[in-house]
């Protein structure tokens, strides 16, 4: 696999991207749980069912606005729009995905079901 790889609009250019990216997501991924995520799930959880609902559905909109935006990037035009579509769909898949994997454990953790362990600090001397 190598970088010139990237951009083709097919699967292994989308392994390519994630290959030499992964370290970019997984900060990313990191930033957006510790300064988003937790802020927002703390303000959601106090809304009524239909809030929560239209939250999700902005959430979904705003996954395939970015979906949409990566899957530009890495499109190749000579493949045509059936394979941006292709793409898109690949992404918001992705995206999806870790908001779903996201969510479950944002309920698991505000639910008490997994305690992280407490280690006091000790008093210096």
């Amino acid at each position: 696999m190598q970088i010139s790889d990237m951009g083709k609009g097919n699967l292994h250019a989308f392994m390519a991207c994630f290959y030499y990216c992964w370290p970019l997501y997984f900060i990313t991924a990191l930033l957006t749980q510790g300064v988003i995520v937790t802020s927002v799930w703390d303000t959601v959880s106090e809304w009524s069912t239909w809030k929560k609902d239209i939250a999700v559905i902005i959430l979904c909109f705003i996954c395939f606005i970015f979906a949409f935006s990566i899957a530009y990037v890495i499109w190749d035009r000579q493949t045509g729009y059936l394979n941006l579509a292709g793409l898109t769909f690949i992404m918001l898949m992705v995206q999806l995905a870790y908001w779903i994997i996201n969510s479950f454990i944002m309920i698991l953790f505000k639910s008490g079901k997994i305690k992280l362990p407490h280690i006091p600090k000790q008093a210096d001397k």
